[in-house]
C-alpha cells in the first residue's frame, strides 16, 4: 500500500477536524484503476472477536433475523385492528369514533414506551429490552383475542403501545452494533420491509381469518406466533451490546502524550487515557481487519445473559432525546420524515376501514385486508431502492469526493420518491373519491408506498451514519415525535373527510408532503456545515455516557 501522505488524511482524527459522520470510505491506492480501491471499515472495529461489529456473517444473520421477525409482529399487532372495525362495532357494540380514540391511545403507549424501555437498553442491554416487549406484547396479544368491553379495548391498546415502542428506536441500535457504514442502508431496507409487511401483508392474512372464523381467532394466531418468538430470543439472540475491555499501553521510549480524542472512542476506547503520540492508523479495509484470536471468546451462557450492566447513571437517558431532538437539525429532519410518513400511512389504513365497507366498494374484512397489496409492492420497491442502491449509490458519490463520504450522499437519490409519495397520496383520494374501481387507488397506494419507503430508509440511516454514538438517544427522540404527531392524526380522520371530502383530504396531505421531503434539499446544502457546528455538542454528550453505548 502506498503510504498515505500527511496533506491526505485517510481516518477521522483524534482531533476531531472532520465532523461527525464524514471519513474516507473509499481508498484509491493508485489513483487509476478500480481494483485498487478498497472498501475503509467504519466505525472501526478492534481486533476483539467478541465484539458485535466482528462476529460472522451466520451470528449476525441469526440475531437480525429474529429483530427483523419481532418487527414483522409488532408491526402487525399494531396494524389489523383497523381491519376488524366492520366486526368490532357489532361485536362491542361500539362506534367508528370510539374505535378511531382507541388507535389514538395506541399512540399515545407507543409514545411514552420509547422514552421509559430505551435508556434501559442502553444501561442493562437490548437482551432483556427486546424480551421484556415480546413478552409483553404476548400477553396482550391473548388479551385482546377475549376482549368484551371497550375499555379493555383501549387497556389493550395502551399495553401493545407500550410494548411495540422499544422496536422503533432499538432495531436502530442494533444495526448501529452489528453493521458498517456501507451495509447499513441495506439493513434498514430490511427493517423498513418488515415494517410494511406488518403494516399491509400479514393484515391481508389476518382480515381472510377473520371474515371466516371472527377476530378474535386472528389476535389467538397473533399470541401464538409471539409465543414462539419469544422462546427463539430467549435461546438464540445474543446480547449486541458491547463493553470493551481497556489494556493500557507502554513504551520504553520517552514519548508525548496526548488525551485520547472522542473520535478514538469509535474504537472502543474510554476517554482521559494517555496513550503515545503518533500519525494513526488509517482504517483497516475489509481485507485487512485481522482479530486477536488470543482473546477467548465469549461462552454460550455469557452471550445469553439476562442483564449486560454498565456503571453509567441512567437519567440523563430520560432527557437528552429532548435535547437531542431539539439541537441536532438531521435527527429532526428524520423525525419529521418518519412521523409524516406514518401519519400518511394512518391516515389511508383508516380511510381504508371507513370507505371501503360502504357503497359502492362493499369490501369484507378480507377484501378490505387485500387493498394493502399495492402499498406493500410499492414499499418493497422502495426499500431496496433506498437501502440496497443507497448503499451501492454512496460508493459511487464518494469515488467523486476523492474517497470521502459524507451522509448526506444518503439523500441524492430521493427526488424521485419525494414526487412519488406526494402524487401517490393525490391519486389515492380522487380515486376513492370518485367511486373508481378499487385497482386505481390500489396504484396510488403503490406510488405512496415506494416513496415511504425510501424516505424513510435514507432518513433512518442518515442519522445512525452522523451521530452513531448516540443512536439511542437519536431514535428515542426520533420515535417519540412521530407518535406524538400521530396522537392526534385518528381524531382528525373523520370530521376532516365528512368537511372537505376524501378527495380534498388528500390533495391537501399530498401537498403537506411535498413540503416536508422538501426539506431535503437544504440538509443536502448545509448539512456538512450543520454537522461541524453541532460536533462539539455531540463529542460532549459522548464523553458524559462514556463512549460507545
Amino acid at each position: 500500500m502506498a503510504e498515505i501522505q500527511p496533506n491526505e488524511p485517510a481516518y477521522v482524527d483524534p482531533q476531531g477536524s472532520l465532523p461527525p459522520g464524514t471519513f474516507l470510505l473509499i481508498q484509491d491506492e493508485d489513483g487509476d484503476s478500480h481494483d485498487s480501491r478498497h472498501v475503509m471499515l467504519n466505525p472501526v472495529p478492534s481486533s476483539d472477536p467478541n465484539e458485535p461489529l466482528n462476529w460472522s456473517t451466520v451470528r449476525k444473520t441469526c440475531n437480525f433475523t429474529l429483530v427483523l421477525a419481532v418487527t414483522a409482529l409488532i408491526f402487525t399487532a399494531l396494524s389489523i385492528q383497523a381491519i376488524f372495525w366492520q366486526l368490532m362495532v357489532v361485536d362491542l357494540h361500539v362506534t367508528y369514533t370510539q374505535l378511531n380514540r382507541a388507535m389514538s391511545v395506541n399512540f399515545v403507549g407507543l409514545a411514552m414506551g420509547c422514552v421509559l424501555f430505551i435508556p434501559l437498553a442502553k444501561k442493562f442491554g437490548r437482551r432483556p429490552v427486546y424480551l421484556v416487549s415480546t413478552a409483553l406484547m404476548l400477553v396482550t396479544s391473548f388479551w385482546a383475542s377475549k376482549l368484551t368491553s371497550l375499555s379493555e379495548l383501549y387497556a389493550t391498546n395502551l399495553l401493545q403501545g407500550l410494548a411495540g415502542a422499544t422496536n422503533e428506536s432499538i432495531v436502530q441500535i442494533t444495526i448501529a452494533d452489528l453493521f458498517f457504514v456501507h451495509h447499513r442502508g441495506g439493513m434498514n431496507a430490511l427493517y423498513m420491509t418488515m415494517v410494511m409487511i406488518g403494516s399491509f401483508l400479514t393484515p391481508m392474512a389476518a382480515g381472510a381469518q377473520a371474515t371466516r372464523h371472527g377476530w378474535q381467532s386472528s389476535y389467538r394466531t397473533l399470541g401464538i406466533c409471539n409465543a414462539i418468538l419469544f422462546v427463539l430470543f430467549l435461546c438464540f439472540y445474543e446480547e449486541t451490546k458491547y463493553t470493551p475491555i481497556i489494556s493500557g499501553l507502554s513504551s520504553p521510549d520517552p514519548v508525548d502524550t496526548v488525551k485520547i480524542g472522542v473520535e478514538d472512542m469509535k474504537a472502543d476506547r474510554k476517554p482521559d487515557i494517555e496513550r503515545p503520540t503518533s500519525r494513526p492508523e488509517p482504517n483497516p479495509t475489509v481485507s485487512q481487519h485481522e482479530l486477536d484470536h488470543t482473546i477467548p471468546l465469549k461462552t454460550w451462557k455469557q452471550r445469553l445473559a439476562f442483564v449486560t450492566y454498565t456503571s453509567e447513571t441512567i437519567w440523563p437517558y430520560f432527557y437528552r432525546p429532548f435535547i437531542t431532538l431539539a439541537t441536532f437539525p438531521a435527527v429532526l429532519f428524520c423525525a419529521l420524515q418518519y412521523a409524516f410518513g406514518v401519519a400518511w400511512l394512518t391516515i389511508m389504513s383508516s380511510v381504508i376501514a371507513l370507505v371501503f365497507p360502504m357503497a359502492p366498494y362493499l369490501f369484507t374484512p378480507e377484501q378490505i385486508g387485500y387493498m394493502s397489496v399495492g402499498p406493500f409492492i410499492g414499499n418493497l420497491i422502495g426499500s431496496f431502492y433506498g437501502g440496497f442502491i443507497g448503499d451501492r449509490s454512496i460508493l459511487f458519490f464518494a469515488r467523486r469526493n476523492k474517497g470521502y463520504y459524507e451522509p448526506e450522499m444518503r439523500l441524492y437519490i430521493l427526488h424521485i420518491p419525494a414526487l412519488a409519495l406526494a402524487g401517490g397520496l393525490i391519486m389515492f383520494g380522487a380515486a376513492i373519491a370518485r367511486g373508481m374501481h378499487w385497482i386505481w387507488p390500489s396504484i396510488g397506494g403503490a406510488l405512496f408506498g415506494f416513496g415511504l419507503g425510501s424516505i424513510s430508509d435514507a432518513a433512518l440511516t442518515l442519522v445512525i451514519d452522523s451521530y452513531r454514538d448516540i443512536t439511542g438517544d437519536a431514535f428515542t427522540g426520533v420515535a417519540f415525535l412521530r407518535n406524538a404527531i400521530s396522537i392526534g392524526v385518528p381524531f382528525a380522520i373523520t370530521p376532516w373527510m365528512q368537511r372537505t371530502g376524501p378527495r380534498d383530504m388528500f390533495i391537501a396531505c399530498g401537498f403537506i408532503s411535498l413540503a416536508i421531503t422538501l426539506t431535503i434539499i437544504p440538509i443536502i446544502v448545509y448539512g456538512k456545515r450543520i454537522r461541524e457546528r453541532t460536533a462539539p455538542r455531540y463529542r460532549a454528550m459522548v464523553i458524559q455516557q462514556g463512549g460507545r453505548a
